[in-house]
């Protein structure tokens, strides 16, 4: 899996110096931005939602600690990232899951990123199991699907799901209510969740529940018209498979 992450550190050499070495050694984190004080740092996690946070710790007008003190929630991981280690004791009451020293040796931060990424492997493989347990009780058509957000994990019957958006490692749903959710997964990973069930993915952002297709327009370069009245492109490579599937 890929873990979504940002950079908090007053020291922009520091910060690029840590990134680089991150796409060079970590291929499993996508370090997604970077933040130079605990003020953008919060700004950045609200937009970005990572997975995962490398934290500096001595920072001008605020430290690591007073961020995430100031948190409501930390729905991430915290790898402290410090020239000081007399901070050790209190990032392990921050729950931190590694602490890392300045001169940052590879060795050890390839270790601590490989245990993050099995850490959450396992809480969405929990999560995974969850859902399967509950889609047992259900017959029919009738099952449910999780939707994590930052804040809570959604159960959503998967007729309820009108289309999936997808926006670079986020996937927009939109639901028949006219509720819409943003969840902090690619829309490659709902087209494989979601293709027994009669989505379709019609476009490189878009995949649609095709019972909820009200109709296909041929003009501007073709769309579908969902229930809802709202539009969707449909790319060229798929419009034949989209009238094959909506005929049949």
């Amino acid at each position: 899996m890929i873990v979504r992450a940002i950079i908090v550190d007053d020291e922009l050499p520091n910060r690029e110096n840590l990134q680089l070495m991150l796409g060079r050694h970590c291929k499993n984190v996508d370090v997604v931005a970077l933040a130079g004080s605990a003020v953008e740092a919060m700004d950045v996690i609200r937009e970005y939602r990572p997975d995962l946070v490398f934290l500096d710790i001595e920072m001008p007008n605020g430290s690591g600690f007073d961020l995430l003190e100031s948190l409501s929630a930390i729905n991430f991981e915290v790898i402290f990232v410090t020239a000081y280690d007399h901070y050790a004791i209190r990032a392990i009451k921050f729950c931190a899951l590694d602490y890392l020293l300045k001169p940052l040796d590879i060795l050890e931060l390839k270790k601590a990123t490989e245990r993050v990424v099995e850490k959450l492997a396992k809480a969405k493989q929990n999560e995974s199991m969850k859902v399967f347990m509950q889609n047992r009780h259900f017959t029919g058509q009738v099952k449910r699907i999780a939707l994590p957000t930052s804040e809570k994990v959604d159960f959503v019957p998967v007729h309820e799901i009108l289309r999936c958006q997808g926006e670079s490692n986020y996937t927009h749903i939109h639901l028949r209510n006219g509720e819409k959710i943003m969840v902090s997964r690619t829309l490659k990973e709902y087209d494989e969740l979601l293709s027994e069930y009669n989505f379709l993915r019609v476009h490189q952002s878009h995949l649609v529940n095709l019972e909820e297709v009200k109709s296909y327009v041929r003009r501007d370069g073709g769309y579908i018209l969902m229930t809802d009245g709202s539009h969707v492109s449909v790319s060229k490579q798929k419009k034949e498979l989209v009238l094959r599937r909506l005929s049949g």
